[in-house]
């Protein structure tokens, strides 16, 4: 919807200030209340030491999911800073002495939102711990998207892999059904939907999908569907309050064959209601994005869909391109949509509805306006850009958006009816079609970091409305349409997301689909298997019996030799490319192997106990600024990794602690360190391995 309005979290003091004055009252508003520090000697960003008291709070916070993806960005020893620590207990509860009602918290910004009046706001302004105060502005509410029955061709109703119904179109502009094809759905990926409230229980799209939490930044439960009135609060939902994220959610991931099929139909979810739809037309809820952001990334999410933005305000001053707020470093929303960039996780938001401008001067809303995410504009079906899409540049002069996808009539689930469908048009709808296909992206390749993810989706983009709009990258359509397919095949062979074991004359077959626009080198797709208790693996072709998209791409199976009927199997598939490339399945930064039981259909993962120590190639190398490091541990040891320049001068310690058996990932960032060559060493109580590493600028 792309809509600029915020959320009360009190209602009561606004319902006073909105419908009447109370004699000899101060009314109240929401205010930003920003602390100088994390408590006494703690900063409010930067390094946090273990050492620290307030260390392992800080590592309370984040969910083991968290850091997984925050380690293939940051190194091993860096995984938690001062940012992750809560705000300050005893601060909060001097503004609660001085009259303010806490709304939210902000660990990233070490801030908190309160209503307060006037008088209280001065108080505040004086205690020792208060940094600053800024007023949260009233924003206004603005239903920008349109809808209207589904009219699509009928002819579009069927696909030889799925049912698509009406909304194969839209699935098929952004090259989605190939990677359906494969059996790449989203499986594995962590999805967060911030938006307006999600009435995903009732609605035959959505019934089945895997919601893993959500949560009411409104009225703080966990509810995310339209609640009634409570009385003893005052809050109420609009009948439309969940219709929107209804929307968004179900064009992303719905699965309804024969209605709707999403991109990501397989992902699972985790729900913010953060936007509120409120009966006088304006509300505040910026600081309910940025807690919803932050709730979502400690919890481990992979990919955010936003088809939120904000700008025009009631009270001043605006939000304005012309004052030089878009620059990606002035909203709070930019600010947390960074700061979740570089943790790790994609965010895609959406540019907004606010019409064209001349590429010079944008139309954007924020937080779009944000680095290291991906921005979305709409087109229509014919690839031209919508009259109503927002466009670039940010007031820093970088391209907006980063891509398009279809956002005129989107067919999607209809919040109030089991199954309600509508077509609807606006950005707020290209944001969740272009969040699926990098989940998509990410479901095939895990390892993916969000600037990697980014840059798959921009390098393969289709540019499109070329005649209106020549040059590419421009400030209307971006780097052009989302192609799925394409950027899934960038870095090399692709597998589905599980393979598939089914039982001929009482012997196993496994199956998987291997794909690669390089061309899979003959013979070079294999399983890798052992029966337990032995470790050692065997290797063994697997043969092409179905050609998919490329000629040695497809379905590759093999039998297994005989093994005792039931016996434990675990194995792992991989292939080369004639790019170089390599991959296997699990993939490998997961630490797990596929299980079947022979002789008995069905598959499962388990993790992996490495048989041996071994330290693995970094990857990518060359690099520059980061790579990747990876090992095995057959055994619980005290692990040392460490960097060292050709002088055998220590550069870096990665990893000094104690640690579990299993295959372990450890991240380099060589910061400013100069070109050249350099080498890690792994060192446990009872091996030491080195290897060496080239880091180009």
């Amino acid at each position: 919807m792309t809509l600029a309005r915020i959320s009360r979290c009190s209602i009561l003091p606004l319902l006073l200030l909105l419908s009447f004055s109370v004699p000899n009252a101060q009314p109240l508003a929401k205010y930003w209340v920003y602390f100088t520090d994390k408590g006494p000697s703690i900063p409010a960003s930067g390094t946090l030491m273990k050492s620290n008291p307030r260390y392992a709070e800080a590592l309370a916070v984040i969910q083991p999911r968290a850091f997984e993806r925050r380690a293939k960005v940051h190194p091993s020893n860096a995984l938690v800073d001062a940012c992750d620590l809560p705000v300050y207990p005893p601060y909060l509860e001097q503004i609660k002495a001085v009259g303010g009602e806490l709304q939210q918290q902000s660990r990233w910004l070490n801030a908190a939102t309160f209503m307060l009046t006037g008088s209280q706001r001065a108080a505040v302004e004086s205690l020792p711990c208060v940094l600053k105060t800024e007023p949260l502005p009233i924003v206004r509410r603005r239903e920008n998207e349109t809808g209207e029955p589904a009219q699509h061709p009928s002819s579009l109703a069927k696909s030889s892999a799925l049912d698509y119904g009406p909304s194969l179109q839209q699935d098929t502009t952004i090259d989605v059904p190939p990677l359906h094809a494969i059996g790449i759905t989203g499986h594995g990926v962590l999805v967060g939907m911030l938006d307006s409230g999600f009435r995903w229980r009732s609605h035959e799209s959505l019934q089945g999908r895997h919601v893993v939490a959500e949560y009411d930044f409104i009225q703080h439960d966990s509810v995310t569907a339209n609640e009634s009135c409570t009385p003893s609060t005052y809050r109420c939902d609009a009948s439309n309050q969940d219709q929107h994220g209804t929307l968004t959610m179900s064009t992303l991931g719905g699965f309804m064959p024969g209605q709707l099929i999403g991109p990501a139909f397989d992902v699972d979810f985790i729900l913010g209601k953060t936007e509120y739809v409120p009966v006088d037309d304006s509300s505040w809820e910026e600081d309910n994005w940025v807690a919803g952001i932050e709730w979502m990334e400690a919890n481990g999410v992979d990919v955010i869909s936003s088809s939120l933005g904000y700008n025009t305000f009631f009270d001043k001053p605006d939000y304005t391109w012309a004052n030089g707020d878009f620059n990606g470093r002035t909203t709070v929303t930019a600010k947390a949509a960074l700061r979740a960039a570089e943790l790790g996780v994609l965010v895609c938001n959406a540019m907004g509805n606010e019409g064209n401008g001349d590429g010079t001067i944008g139309t954007m809303l924020t937080p779009a306006d944000a680095d290291s995410i991906v921005s979305v504009g709409a087109v229509n079906y014919s690839g031209l850009l919508t009259s109503f899409s927002s466009t670039g540049p940010t007031n820093d002069a970088r391209t907006k958006p980063e891509v398009v996808a279809p956002g005129s009539s989107v067919y999607c689930a209809l919040a109030g009816g089991l199954s309600s469908y509508w077509s609807v048009s606006g950005t707020s709808l290209s944001t969740p079609l272009t969040a699926g296909a990098a989940a998509l992206v990410l479901s095939a390749r895990p390892e993916l970091t969000p600037m990697a993810m980014r840059d798959a989706l921009r390098s393969t983009a289709r540019p499109v409305d070329q005649s209106r709009h020549p040059g590419v990258p421009n400030n209307f359509t971006g780097w052009g349409l989302v192609d799925a397919f394409n950027a899934a095949l960038v870095f090399g062979p692709i597998f589905g997301n599980q393979p598939a074991a089914t039982v001929a004359n009482s012997s196993s077959v496994v199956s998987i689909a291997c794909a690669s626009k390089f061309g899979i080198v003959p013979g070079s797709v294999q399983i890798h298997y052992a029966v337990p208790p032995d470790t050692s693996l065997t290797a063994i072709s697997m043969n092409l019996d179905t050609v998919m998209f490329f000629p040695t791409s497809g379905r590759y199976s093999v039998t297994l030799p005989a093994q005792t009927p039931g016996a434990l199997v675990n194995f792992y598939v991989d292939a080369q490319d004639s790019g170089g490339h390599s991959y296997q399945s699990p993939a490998a930064v997961t630490g797990k192997v596929w299980q079947l039981n022979y002789g008995v259909t069905g598959i499962k993962t388990n993790p992996l106990i490495p048989a041996a120590f071994t330290l693995l190639q970094n990857y990518p190398n060359p690099f520059n600024p980061g790579t990747t490091i990876q090992y095995t541990l057959p055994l619980a040891q005290h692990v040392s990794l460490k960097v060292f320049n050709v002088l055998g001068q220590e550069v870096s310690v990665l990893i000094d602690e104690q640690q579990s058996p299993g295959l372990k990932t450890a991240r380099f960032d060589a910061g400013n360190l100069p070109s050249g060559v350099y080498f890690y060493v792994l060192r446990t109580s009872s091996f030491a391995a080195a290897k060496k590493m080239i880091l180009i600028r």
